[in-house]
C-alpha cells in the first residue's frame, strides 16, 4: 500500500457532481430555457468526461447562450448550493486507515478553499497534512506542477504514493508526476481512463484491496 495518497476533491472525497449538474441547469432555466429542454446527466457526464469548460462550451453553443453569462450565473448558484454536498460512502474510514498504517493524506483540488469549508463541516480536515486549492495558483493537472510541490515539500518518495481522482486529467498528473494514479468512477460513465494502476466505483473495495 502506497504510504502518501493524493486526493481530488470533486467526484473523488465528495458527491459534489450532481450538485454541480443541478446548478448548471438552474443557470440555463435562469436565461429562459424551459426544463424539460435540460438533461442534467448530460451535463454530469459532460463535466465528468470532460470539465465544467466544455460542459459551459458545449450547452452555450446548443442553446444559443452567451457562455460568459452561463458562466456567471452557473458559479453564483454553485456556490451557494455546493455547502449541501457530502462525503462519498466509506471515504472516511479509507483515510482514517492510511493514517493508521502510518500514512498521510494530501488534497490536490482546482476548486477554492470552499473545498476547504466542507472539509471542516464534516470534521475532514484533521485527516490531511496539507492542501493545495485554486487560490495557490498552480498550473491545472495533468500539469504536475502542483503534486511536484507537495512531493517535494514532505520529501515524499514517488514510489511510495497514490494519486486518487475521478477522471483521466487526475490519473495523468499521477503518472506526469512520476507516481501511481487510482481512478474513482462512482458511476462508470469514464471511457477514457489513463490506464491507471487501480480502477474502483467505491471505497469498500478499496479498504478490501489496500487493508486486507
Amino acid at each position: 500500500m502506497q504510504k502518501n495518497v493524493f486526493w481530488d476533491f470533486d467526484g473523488t472525497l465528495f458527491d459534489t457532481y450532481p450538485i454541480m449538474a443541478k446548478s448548471f441547469s438552474l443557470a440555463m432555466q435562469k436565461m429562459n430555457i424551459e426544463e424539460l429542454e435540460i438533461d442534467e446527466y448530460d451535463i454530469l457526464v459532460t463535466m465528468r468526461q470532460h470539465s465544467l469548460a466544455t460542459a459551459l462550451q458545449k450547452f452555450s453553443a446548443e442553446f444559443n447562450l452567451d457562455e460568459g453569462l452561463l458562466k456567471s450565473n452557473y458559479k453564483s448558484i454553485e456556490k451557494d448550493k455546493i455547502n449541501i454536498s457530502k462525503p462519498f460512502l466509506n471515504v472516511d474510514k479509507v483515510l482514517t486507515n492510511i493514517i493508521k498504517n502510518n500514512g498521510k493524506n494530501y488534497l490536490l483540488t482546482h476548486r477554492d478553499n470552499k473545498a476547504i469549508e466542507l472539509l471542516k463541516k464534516f470534521n475532514f480536515n484533521n485527516f490531511f497534512d496539507d492542501t493545495v486549492t485554486k487560490s495557490q495558483d498552480f498550473k491545472r493537472k495533468p500539469d504536475p506542477e502542483s503534486l511536484n510541490y507537495l512531493i517535494s515539500k514532505h520529501n515524499i518518495e514517488r514510489n511510495d504514493a497514490l494519486m486518487i481522482g475521478d477522471r483521466k486529467i487526475d490519473i495523468d498528473a499521477s503518472h506526469n508526476a512520476g507516481i501511481k494514479g487510482c481512478l474513482f468512477d462512482n458511476n462508470n460513465i469514464i471511457k477514457s481512463k489513463g490506464n491507471p494502476e487501480m480502477e474502483i466505483n467505491n471505497y469498500y473495495d478499496f479498504l478490501n484491496d489496500q487493508f486486507k
